[in-house]
């Protein structure tokens, strides 16, 4: 907000529109509509209007003086005003100068003139007087750009003898060429702020009278400056000891910064005294949470500057959130509250979060999507990524309606698979771009739940110490209409310690082993005892199935033990897979 701009008619109306709108905001906007309403409040009182401060009025353009040597004007009127001009040149020796007011500036030129006699100039000056009287105890700033053409300094504008000053009716009670509350600022080019201050004291009279001049005062022609222009004038009444009577935000916006980063634009607040002015050095004091989404301010406490003004550095924490930063000031009622989100940073791990190691049957959907989530390198979710889901290209595998899935606000995306037509196990992925560890779902296809063992082989043996059992342990597998099944998986598993068999395939030896049906659906492993007497079992699960194991019964005999438990101890004459003809012998035990 421009807070020259600002007058009491526009507050009420801004005011009066903005709660109205402001009933319809959500909770967080409806603060920072009633906080900028209460800013615009405090700022009405400071500016004091200048009429055409800013020369852009067409009918106050014209220009004056020039011609015959000698000439002078006093107090005349250009176009309409308000302003009006003064100008003189040496009698007999110079032109007066020309005072033009045109293209939003006043300007003063056409200075020059050496005679024998010595050094004589001829001047001019702008003026007006407002119809605001002076008040005691004020502090009054009157600000005016100046453009010379050339680079300026408070020495050179002294000599040459151009500036602007303060009246009471008409005579100047501040001049910028000899009051010590005068200041020049570089605007940009060859354009200057001038800044002029007048203190009141306790008796006071007349109205405020400006005046814009080039008088110069024995400068040689050749030194003159050849033009100068006054643009944007301003005068501002401000306290002499102003103390804090208003907070605002400068900017209350909400704000937004990834994760470890700045805020940007920075936190800034004015510190107003009773008529709306910037107080400097005074203490502003931030507040944000100390736990959660958050974050470090500096400096803090913030003194304000010239203006009114503390801006600080806000960086965000590590966690992502919403959250509120709180301004205030010692001895003024009101805080601002600043709205800020932390976001999270780049996407650095991805973690299955559900849906491992479950198992569906073979053409159907499984139980549960597999869910992914993604994180950044503090741990905060990450919206908005692509997770793609990758499953094996044959084999047992799934299926799922599409590949790739943004992650949601909660950094979370998933898949429901379904099982191929394929039983086994197998691995889905999840990766995401940039992250180098993906995710993984371990999942099982299982047979149809009527695929089962059919016929077995002799379920009870006893066997010499360190020596084959007669018998090879033997399953078939069939369907619900007992069709063998050929090329399905087997696992024989013997206990991993006291009494236990070696088992033998043929090519492999171990405690346990996966052995695959043949083409009439049977699978069989031999059995040797390692030697340790005693009763045991070893089972006979068909994978990727929820049908129970087979179990086969055993009993490794000491050494000249002659006791039978059970069943027949004679050599089998089937030790693999039966033929149509196959027949069994032995001895039959007690």
């Amino acid at each position: 907000m421009d807070i020259h701009h600002v007058t009491p008619a526009t507050l009420r109306r801004g005011g009066a529109d903005a709660v109205r709108r402001a009933r319809r905001l959500p909770s967080w906007l409806l603060l920072l509509a009633v906080t900028s309403l209460a800013w615009a409040s405090l700022l009405q009182a400071a500016p004091l209007t200048v009429p055409n401060g800013s020369f852009a009025d067409a009918g106050n353009n014209g220009s004056v003086g020039g011609g015959l040597l000698g000439g002078s004007g006093s107090n005349v009127q250009i176009g309409t005003g308000p302003w009006r001009a003064t100008y003189w040149g040496a009698l007999g020796l110079l032109a007066p100068p020309v005072l033009q007011i045109d293209s939003n500036r006043a300007a003063i030129g056409g200075l020059a003139g050496v005679s024998a006699l010595g050094i004589v100039n001829n001047g001019g000056y702008f003026r007006q007087t407002l119809p605001i009287a002076w008040e005691p105890n004020f502090r009054y700033v009157l600000k005016v750009d100046v453009n010379a053409g050339a680079v300026l300094g408070l020495g050179l504008l002294n000599a040459q003898g151009v500036g602007t000053a303060m009246l009471s009716g008409t005579t100047r009670i501040a001049s910028s060429v000899s009051a010590p509350a005068v200041s020049l600022n570089l605007l940009g080019g060859n354009l200057y702020e001038l800044t002029l201050t007048h203190v009141t004291g306790n008796t006071v009279s007349g109205n405020i009278g400006i005046d814009l001049f080039y008088e110069p005062n024995a400068v040689l022609s050749a030194s003159l400056l050849g033009a100068v222009d006054f643009t944007n004038v301003r005068l501002e009444k401000r306290l002499i000891d102003p103390t804090p009577a208003g907070l605002a935000a400068v900017n209350s916006d909400l704000r937004t910064a990834t994760v470890d980063t700045e805020v940007d634009p920075p936190i800034s607040v004015q510190v107003v005294d009773s008529l709306g002015d910037g107080i400097e050095g005074i203490a502003v004091t931030f507040t944000a949470p100390e736990t959660g989404p958050s974050a470090t301010v500096t400096p803090n406490p913030a003194l304000t500057d010239a203006d009114g003004i503390a801006e600080v550095t806000t960086t965000a924490n590590t966690v992502a959130g919403s959250y509120t930063v709180v301004a205030e000031v010692q001895g003024v009622e009101q805080q601002v509250e600043f709205p800020l989100q932390n976001t999270a940073g780049s996407a650095a791990s991805v973690n299955s979060l559900s849906g491992a190691a479950q198992s569906a049957v073979v053409g159907s959907q499984f139980g549960q999507a597999l869910i992914v989530e993604v994180e950044d390198e503090f741990g905060n979710p990450v919206p908005n990524v692509p997770v793609t889901f990758t499953a094996p290209a044959q084999g047992a595998s799934a299926t799922f309606p599409s590949s790739t899935v943004m992650t949601g606000a909660n950094g979370q995306a998933g898949i429901t698979p379904s099982a191929n037509g394929t039983a086994g196990a197998y691995v889905i992925s999840a990766s995401v771009p940039g992250v180098g560890k993906a995710a993984t779902f371990p999942l099982v296809n299982l047979l149809e739940s009527d695929i089962g063992p059919g016929e077995t082989g002799e379920p009870n043996q006893n066997g010499e110490p360190d020596a084959l059992f007669a018998c090879a342990l033997l399953v078939r597998i069939v369907d619900g209409e007992g069709v063998p099944q050929p090329g399905l998986a087997v696992d024989f598993t013997a206990p991993a310690s006291g009494p236990s068999a070696v088992l033998h395939d043929g090519e492999n030896s171990g405690l346990s082993l996966r052995v695959e049906t043949d083409v009439d659906g049977y699978a069989s492993v031999e059995a040797e005892s390692n030697g340790i007497p005693g009763r045991f079992q070893v089972s006979a699960q068909l994978a990727f199935s929820l049908t129970d194991p087979v179990l086969f019964n055993f009993n490794n005999l000491a050494t000249g033990d002659p006791t039978f438990s059970y069943g027949f101890d004679g050599p089998c004459i089937r030790t693999t897979a039966p033929t149509a003809d196959a027949s069994t012998e032995g001895d039959q035990a007690e």
